[in-house]
Protein backbone atom coordinates (compact mmCIF):
# COMPACT_ATOMS: atom_id res chain seq x y z
CA UNK A 1 0.00 0.00 0.00
CA UNK A 2 1.27 3.28 -1.03
CA UNK A 3 1.71 6.18 1.65
CA UNK A 4 0.13 9.34 0.64
CA UNK A 5 1.44 11.39 3.54
CA UNK A 6 4.47 11.07 5.65
CA UNK A 7 6.01 11.86 8.78
CA UNK A 8 8.96 14.19 8.63
CA UNK A 9 11.11 13.33 11.66
CA UNK A 10 14.19 14.95 12.76
CA UNK A 11 16.34 12.71 14.53
CA UNK A 12 19.85 13.86 16.66
CA UNK A 13 21.82 11.50 17.48
CA UNK A 14 25.21 12.41 19.33
CA UNK A 15 25.19 15.74 18.09
CA UNK A 16 24.37 14.75 14.84
CA UNK A 17 21.14 16.31 13.32
CA UNK A 18 19.55 14.38 10.75
CA UNK A 19 16.95 15.71 8.66
CA UNK A 20 15.37 13.80 4.69
CA UNK A 21 16.25 15.29 1.71
CA UNK A 22 14.17 18.71 0.23
CA UNK A 23 12.94 17.18 -2.30
CA UNK A 24 11.39 14.28 -0.09
CA UNK A 25 9.98 16.49 2.32
CA UNK A 26 8.31 18.83 -0.74
CA UNK A 27 6.43 15.85 -2.05
CA UNK A 28 4.36 15.68 0.82
CA UNK A 29 3.70 19.22 1.90
CA UNK A 30 -0.19 20.34 1.91
CA UNK A 31 -1.16 23.89 1.20
CA UNK A 32 -2.27 25.28 4.67
CA UNK A 33 -5.76 25.64 3.81
CA UNK A 34 -6.28 22.09 3.27
CA UNK A 35 -6.05 22.09 6.95
CA UNK A 36 -9.68 23.74 6.88
CA UNK A 37 -11.10 21.50 4.01
CA UNK A 38 -14.16 18.69 5.82
CA UNK A 39 -14.84 15.22 4.70
CA UNK A 40 -16.67 14.53 1.90
CA UNK A 41 -20.24 12.63 1.79
CA UNK A 42 -19.51 11.68 -1.63
CA UNK A 43 -17.56 8.46 0.37
CA UNK A 44 -21.80 7.65 1.38
CA UNK A 45 -23.47 9.05 -1.59
CA UNK A 46 -21.31 8.50 -4.61
CA UNK A 47 -22.53 12.46 -5.52
CA UNK A 48 -19.23 14.54 -6.27
CA UNK A 49 -19.50 18.11 -5.18
CA UNK A 50 -17.32 21.53 -4.41
CA UNK A 51 -15.57 18.90 -1.25
CA UNK A 52 -15.14 16.70 -2.81
CA UNK A 53 -13.68 18.39 -5.79
CA UNK A 54 -11.63 20.57 -3.01
CA UNK A 55 -9.96 17.36 -1.89
CA UNK A 56 -8.70 16.61 -4.75
CA UNK A 57 -7.04 19.43 -5.25
CA UNK A 58 -5.37 19.46 -1.31
CA UNK A 59 -4.14 16.09 -2.89
CA UNK A 60 -3.11 18.07 -6.22
CA UNK A 61 -0.84 20.64 -3.56
CA UNK A 62 0.85 17.11 -2.61
CA UNK A 63 2.45 17.39 -5.66
CA UNK A 64 3.19 21.18 -5.93
CA UNK A 65 -0.49 22.74 -6.74
CA UNK A 66 -0.77 25.88 -5.73
CA UNK A 67 -3.77 27.86 -6.86
CA UNK A 68 -6.99 28.14 -4.91
CA UNK A 69 -8.55 25.35 -3.13
CA UNK A 70 -11.81 26.35 -4.09
CA UNK A 71 -13.43 23.36 -5.77
CA UNK A 72 -13.01 24.42 -9.42
CA UNK A 73 -10.91 21.63 -11.16
CA UNK A 74 -8.94 23.31 -13.59
CA UNK A 75 -6.06 22.10 -15.31
CA UNK A 76 -3.32 22.72 -13.39
CA UNK A 77 -5.29 21.07 -10.49
CA UNK A 78 -5.80 17.59 -12.25
CA UNK A 79 -2.34 17.93 -13.60
CA UNK A 80 -1.30 17.71 -10.06
CA UNK A 81 -3.71 15.40 -9.32
CA UNK A 82 -2.24 13.18 -11.81
CA UNK A 83 1.39 13.88 -10.93
CA UNK A 84 0.37 13.45 -7.24
CA UNK A 85 -0.51 9.47 -8.09
CA UNK A 86 2.20 8.80 -9.71
CA UNK A 87 4.26 8.96 -6.52
CA UNK A 88 2.04 5.93 -5.62
CA UNK A 89 2.56 4.16 -8.71
CA UNK A 90 -1.32 4.62 -9.37
CA UNK A 91 -0.82 6.68 -12.66
CA UNK A 92 0.14 4.47 -15.34
CA UNK A 93 1.84 6.95 -18.06
CA UNK A 94 4.93 8.73 -18.35
CA UNK A 95 2.48 12.01 -19.21
CA UNK A 96 0.42 13.95 -17.37
CA UNK A 97 -2.84 15.40 -18.55
CA UNK A 98 -4.53 18.58 -17.56
CA UNK A 99 -8.17 17.80 -17.84
CA UNK A 100 -10.20 15.27 -16.19
CA UNK A 101 -8.35 12.59 -18.26
CA UNK A 102 -9.43 8.58 -18.03
CA UNK A 103 -5.88 7.65 -17.31
CA UNK A 104 -6.26 10.02 -14.14
CA UNK A 105 -9.02 8.86 -13.09
CA UNK A 106 -7.77 5.22 -14.02
CA UNK A 107 -5.40 6.13 -11.33
CA UNK A 108 -8.06 7.32 -8.93
CA UNK A 109 -9.86 4.24 -9.38
CA UNK A 110 -6.75 1.95 -8.69
CA UNK A 111 -5.40 4.23 -5.03
CA UNK A 112 -9.38 3.33 -3.84
CA UNK A 113 -8.85 -0.21 -4.97
CA UNK A 114 -5.61 -0.58 -3.43
CA UNK A 115 -7.86 0.68 -0.18
CA UNK A 116 -10.03 -2.06 -0.73
CA UNK A 117 -12.67 0.76 -1.44
CA UNK A 118 -13.45 0.19 -4.76
CA UNK A 119 -13.49 -3.46 -6.88
CA UNK A 120 -14.97 -2.44 -9.93
CA UNK A 121 -13.15 -2.06 -13.36
CA UNK A 122 -10.42 0.33 -13.89
CA UNK A 123 -11.70 1.73 -16.93
CA UNK A 124 -11.35 5.68 -16.18
CA UNK A 125 -14.93 6.44 -16.62
CA UNK A 126 -16.42 7.71 -13.43
CA UNK A 127 -19.62 6.18 -11.69
CA UNK A 128 -20.97 5.98 -8.45
CA UNK A 129 -18.85 3.32 -7.07
CA UNK A 130 -15.07 5.11 -8.17
CA UNK A 131 -16.49 8.64 -6.45
CA UNK A 132 -17.13 6.49 -2.83
CA UNK A 133 -13.59 4.75 -3.64
CA UNK A 134 -12.12 7.74 -4.26
CA UNK A 135 -13.47 9.64 -1.83
CA UNK A 136 -12.96 7.24 0.65
CA UNK A 137 -9.58 7.42 0.01
CA UNK A 138 -9.29 10.83 -0.20
CA UNK A 139 -11.21 11.33 3.47
CA UNK A 140 -8.25 9.29 5.04
CA UNK A 141 -5.06 10.77 2.90
CA UNK A 142 -4.84 14.11 4.74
Amino acid sequence: MATVGALVVTLTTAGAVIQPAAAEAATTRIADACRSVPTTTTEFDGVPGTIFSKRLQCLGSMAGYSGEIDGKMRSDAWFFVAKRLAVGGYYQSGSFYGSEHPLTIAALQRWSADHGQYSGPIDGIWGPNSYRGAAWALNRAF
